[in-house]
């Protein structure tokens, strides 16, 4: 008990007093700096189509994907992230991710953050978030 008090007392002096170069920036510039252009999905995967509308490359980015009806709760959640990307400014890239668990249906996609060359991190708020887009199994295919 004692040794975890005094771990929590460290990692709060830490967090309190480390410069702030040390501790990751997050930033509310009031925009998505990700324009999501499209979701689509094939036999095996989604592909997520995107545009970095930043100044700045983007290092790492970080997608929340999941399924969109009562299956959800029964699929873990993809890992839709790129943690050692370089995505300049402009440009359109798409990425493709696997299905969660391998269960094919309706998902939701967004941008759950988004961490720029320079160290930066920015975050959808409650104010300001990104474009939420649904994908859908093409027709005439059965889920499952």
């Amino acid at each position: 008990m004692i040794l975890a008090m005094s771990e929590a007392i460290l990692f709060a002096a830490l967090v309190l007093f480390a410069p702030t170069s040390v501790l990751p920036e997050v930033r509310d510039t009031g925009h998505c700096p990700i324009m999501l252009v499209s979701v689509t999905a094939d036999s095996d995967a989604i592909a997520v189509t995107f545009r970095d509308m930043g100044k700045l490359p983007v290092r790492r980015l970080e997608f929340s994907c999941k399924l969109a009806d009562a299956r959800a709760d029964k699929a873990h959640p993809t890992r839709c992230d790129e943690p050692n990307a370089s995505f300049m400014p402009q440009n359109e890239y798409t990425l493709k991710y696997a299905y969660p668990s391998g269960v094919r249906g309706p998902m939701l996609v967004t941008v759950k953050s988004v961490t720029f060359a320079d160290g930066h991190t920015w975050m959808p708020s409650k104010r300001e978030s990104c474009r939420l887009l649904t994908v859908r199994l093409p027709h005439g295919k059965p889920a499952g």
